[in-house]
């Protein structure tokens, strides 16, 4: 007999499930190259890079993966940096690094609260 996902599970597979949504569409904002200074696209990275990081903090509260501590600590200078000193060299490090080291993670977590009955 398996238990039941928990609540606590249930939003831990929600936070990563979003933050993977989050990756995803940082990656296709890539698609068409780093963005340059006052370029939209900049924006739209930032903000998907401040989700990912925040998916990643609600997903793991009160127990950071130490995985997730780069995109949590970049999260939380995103949301304090102006536009105008954003770092569009770092922000495409950040999500080729995610990419590579983080994602697997996620999507191997996922797979396991996917196997726990709802």
């Amino acid at each position: 007999m398996t238990n039941a996902r928990t609540d606590r599970e249930h939003r831990e597979l929600l936070g990563l499930t979003d933050a993977s949504a989050a990756l995803d569409r940082a990656r296709t904002i890539l698609h068409g190259g780093t963005p340059k200074p006052g370029d939209e696209r900049l924006l739209a990275l930032a903000y998907c890079m401040l989700t990912f990081g925040e998916m990643l903090k609600q997903a793991s509260p009160g127990t950071v993966v130490q995985a997730y501590g780069g995109p949590i600590a970049l999260r939380d200078k995103l949301a304090h940096v102006p536009h105008r000193k954003l770092n569009a060299e770092v922000l495409v490090a950040s999500v080729e690094r995610a990419t590579t080291e983080i994602l697997p993670l996620i999507q191997a977590r996922i797979q396991d609260l996917s196997d726990v009955p709802a």
